[in-house]
């Protein structure tokens, strides 16, 4: 955090307190919605979308066990609906940084993936 706080330019305390409150919601709601894909198999990432996301796991188990395609399919929709939410947070949480941030640390947040 001490990183983005000095490419953000923040030397305020208070201003930085409440940039880096809404930076942590995206940094950690776009690891949930980027996990779920490795080359060459299942797994990788982090948070709800790679391991210990129980849909993902659920799937995966279903994959693995060649459960009856019904099962298989209501699984997939499950975790594509749950990522689908997932994204609409993240959307929202971005959306409240970019509402806190002047508009060269918008800038510096769009370079950094923060932000679309």
């Amino acid at each position: 955090m001490n990183m983005l706080r000095t490419r953000f330019g923040v030397t305020d305390d208070a201003e930085w307190a409440i940039i880096s409150a809404r930076i942590t919601p995206v940094i950690e709601l776009r690891r949930s919605t980027m996990g779920g894909f490795r080359m060459g198999g299942f797994g990788g990432g982090g948070g709800r979308g790679g391991a210990g996301n129980p849909e993902l796991d659920a799937l995966r188990s279903a994959v693995t066990d060649n459960m009856p395609d019904a099962e298989i399919k209501a699984r997939l929709e499950r975790l594509r609906e749950v990522r689908k939410e997932d994204q609409e947070k993240l959307e929202k949480a971005q959306a409240d940084l970019v509402s806190v941030l002047t508009v060269k640390q918008e800038a510096v947040a769009v370079m950094m993936g923060l932000v679309p």
